[in-house]
């Protein structure tokens, strides 16, 4: 075969993969259509069903309806009980893209929830979707995609309740084994009750390991998820600021053990700055992790959420427990430890630092009584410390000490108040300092604790925990 023969084969088939491929991609995206939906109607509160689906030769069209039962989750709120809308979605077989995401893939599409409904609540642009996602799906089954939700605003009710958002958008990719999301809101205003919440730009990302349909199934995944919100600020009608917060920070990291039997959770918080009446605080971190938590436990927890997450507290917490007790053995084998790495801030006083770890260890068998103290002390190991600055110290006493004297007399004049708290507020410590609760240093107070075996040590002095308690 000569080479313009080879050449005009290869090309009829370029032309005829082009061509049938496509009618290939219509059965797909149905059948991914319905194992979603399934998954949506799996997950509490929520429902979902495909209205219609039509598919040619190019492209598929299908409307699926979305709806939430608030009434179970929040039986006490406002909002209506039953809210649904309907999502269209359009899609362009590949292997030739033009349209939402143009280029070469499986498919490219797009996604925008209908007016129908939400205009009874919200008001934005008309002739703009609410919601808009567009993306496209490569030959090797990774999706990207983009979505918006547009700048809008609550209508007033009789309890004078505005809401007004400037924007939403955000980027993310799916494939077999990962996924990843980033999302900017470019701020919030409300008003509630004559008082105005101002709500500064907000980001979000996310990125898991795992399959994101099992994921939503409750399957357990490696992930990290962080959120920053730039500030809030509470005013009162005549512009009084109330409360002020800035730069809040957050972050979630779980993570699995090298045998995947156990579960890591670590949680970071942060503020930069908190202020309200009386009241300033800076540079404040709170650290926590929770090491060690049993896997099949917490899978078995995400399962019973998923059946009794319509039912009320009290049901939720009896659940809670029988599932906690049927696998205590396991949980307290897999030696669970709660540690806060670092709790810190600064207040115009002074500053303060502390630190925590709590561990259960050594348990091989569970007594007949869950209620046996000697059995929790003797297997508890708790190493534990805080320094604060002795002017921050005093201030804190005196706030205790003006709490006190206020509901013992009512009335009092505040400056008299004021000046008792200052004068018993340093007696209040020695006290505390007598009794070995706290120990005195150059420029701080400091007191630490440890325990193991069932006794403890409060700076330096030994204790028999289970002969006192």
């Amino acid at each position: 075969m000569n080479k313009k023969g080879l050449l005009g084969g290869v090309g009829i088939v370029i032309v005829a993969a082009a061509l049938i491929a496509p009618k290939f991609v219509g059965p797909q995206v149905e059948d991914t259509l319905k194992q979603h939906v399934q998954v949506i109607n799996e997950l509490p509160a929520y429902k979902a069903s495909v209205v219609s689906f039509n598919s040619g030769w190019f492209s598929s069209t299908a409307t699926i309806s979305l709806g939430a039962d608030f009434s179970s989750l929040y039986p006490d709120a406002s909002a209506p009980d039953d809210l649904s809308f309907e999502v269209v979605v359009n899609v362009q077989h590949g292997p030739v893209l033009a349209q939402f995401s143009p280029g070469l893939g499986m498919a490219s599409f797009e996604a925008f929830a209908k007016d129908d409904g939400l205009r009874e609540y919200l008001d934005w642009e008309e002739n703009t979707p609410f919601y808009h996602l567009t993306g496209s799906a490569g030959f090797s089954g990774g999706i990207s995609y983009n979505d918006s939700i547009a700048p809008f605003s609550s209508k007033s009710d009789e309890e004078q309740t505005e809401l007004t958002s400037l924007g939403y958008e955000g980027e993310g990719e799916i494939s077999s084994d990962e996924f990843s999301y980033e999302g900017e809101l470019e701020g919030a205003e409300v008003l509630l009750s004559g008082q105005a919440i101002s709500i500064g730009k907000l980001e979000l990302e996310t990125e898991a390991k795992g399959d994101m349909l099992e994921i939503m199934k409750g399957e357990l995944y490696e992930g990290d998820m962080s959120m920053k919100l730039n500030e809030i600020i509470v005013r009162q009608p005549d512009d009084v600021d109330l409360f002020e917060l800035k730069d809040l920070g957050v972050e979630f990291v779980n993570y699995f053990s090298d045998d995947k039997e156990r579960m890591n959770i670590d949680m970071d918080y942060s503020v930069a700055s908190l202020k309200a009446e009386d009241f300033d605080l800076e540079d404040l971190k709170l650290k926590m992790a929770f090491n060690n938590i049993d896997s099949e436990f917490l899978f078995a927890y995400n399962q019973m959420m998923k059946k009794v997450y319509d039912q009320n507290p009290d049901e939720i917490e009896v659940a809670t427990q029988k599932l906690v007790k049927e696998n205590l053995p396991q949980l307290l084998q897999a030696e669970p430890e709660f540690v806060i790495s670092e709790f810190s801030g600064e207040m115009e006083p002074g500053k303060f630092k502390g630190d925590l770890s709590a561990k259960l260890v050594g348990i091989s068998q569970v007594p007949d009584s869950i209620e046996n103290i000697d059995f929790w002390l003797s297997s508890l190991i708790v190493d534990s410390s805080i320094a604060i600055d002795k002017p921050l110290l005093k201030w804190v006493a005196e706030q205790q000490m003006l709490s006190t004297m206020r509901m013992q007399m009512p009335g009092a004049d505040e400056a008299e108040l004021q000046e008792m708290a200052e004068q018993q507020a340093p007696t209040m410590i020695n006290m505390y300092i007598q009794q070995g609760l706290l120990q005195e240093e150059d420029d701080v107070y400091r007191s630490e604790f440890q325990m193991e075996d069932g006794w403890g040590i409060l700076n330096g002095h030994r204790m028999p925990l289970t002969k006192m308690l």
